[in-house]
């Protein structure tokens, strides 16, 4: 397993092959940066020049870099607020976000005596997986990069039980309120392969600026949202933070080791 923003989790074979190519990925972030700098600070304004090294970069990242990795495990992220029982169902078994499976949680959740039944339905018939199901639906949505829990892409993920399938489009402020209540903000480390569709090359993105970034070039590796769907089998619930939990804060701070050199 490896963190695609770490070079120092990189396998042998990947090393291997960034080695083999690192002035073509020291040429091309230097570039990319230069041409950037001139973009920004030209006046009158010049669009974006093209990057010279960009047909050779493609060409290594799609023939030699995403076979390699298309083979290899990584460690994902995933935020969301959970109740303990959900975290233990997840620790069992990883399933996708659907409506099929929200209509579940909250059957549960008024069987909790959490939710009424009322309450339920409300949140269920305005989800947006209604209209949305083949954009987000059959996924588990995660990062490649972590993200500390203050950072605005994840913290609403944190603070609303049922993430947006169940907040997002819901008028009722007060049942709104009420699911910021539910269970415990949680971040979640996956292990995951990259078979599923272009996952493979969209981790390349983030192990090339990684490894750039270890030659020396001022880049910061970005990371992706990382959908997994067809091996959600194989994939691993490796370890859970919960708010209120040491690790909690210092992911993407301080946890794992080396995270805030590698990813600022």
């Amino acid at each position: 397993m490896i963190d695609p923003w770490n070079p120092n989790t990189f396998s042998f074979e990947l090393q291997r092959v960034l080695t083999a190519e690192s002035q073509l990925v020291f040429d091309y972030h230097s570039e990319a940066r230069r041409l950037m700098d001139e973009h920004l600070n030209s006046s009158p304004y010049q669009s974006l020049k093209p990057n010279r090294f960009s047909s050779a970069y493609l060409s290594f990242q799609e023939h030699e870099l995403t076979p390699i990795l298309a083979q290899t495990r990584i460690r994902v992220w995933h935020y969301a607020r959970l109740l303990e029982q959900e975290v233990d169902a997840m620790q069992r078994r990883l399933v996708p976000s659907s409506l099929e499976f929200l209509k579940e949680r909250l059957h549960d959740l008024v069987a909790m005596e959490l939710l009424t039944q009322e309450e339920a339905d409300k949140v269920f018939n305005e989800s947006p997986f209604h209209s949305q199901r083949d954009s987000g639906s059959g996924r588990l949505w995660t990062v490649i990069v972590p993200r500390h829990c203050s950072d605005g892409d994840v913290s609403a993920l944190l603070g609303s039980w049922g993430g947006e399938s169940a907040y997002f489009w819901l008028s009722d402020k007060s049942l709104a309120t009420k699911l910021r209540s539910l269970g415990l903000p949680r971040i979640l480390e996956i292990e995951a392969a990259l078979t599923d569709g272009l996952n493979a090359f969209s981790a390349s993105n983030t192990v090339m600026e990684a490894w750039a970034k270890k030659l020396g070039v001022c880049v910061v590796p970005t990371g992706c949202d990382l959908a997994i769907t067809n091996c959600l089998g194989t994939a691993k619930l490796i370890r859970v933070h919960t708010e209120g939990q040491s690790t909690f804060e210092a992911v993407a701070k301080a946890y794992p080791e080396g995270v805030s050199e590698k990813i600022t």
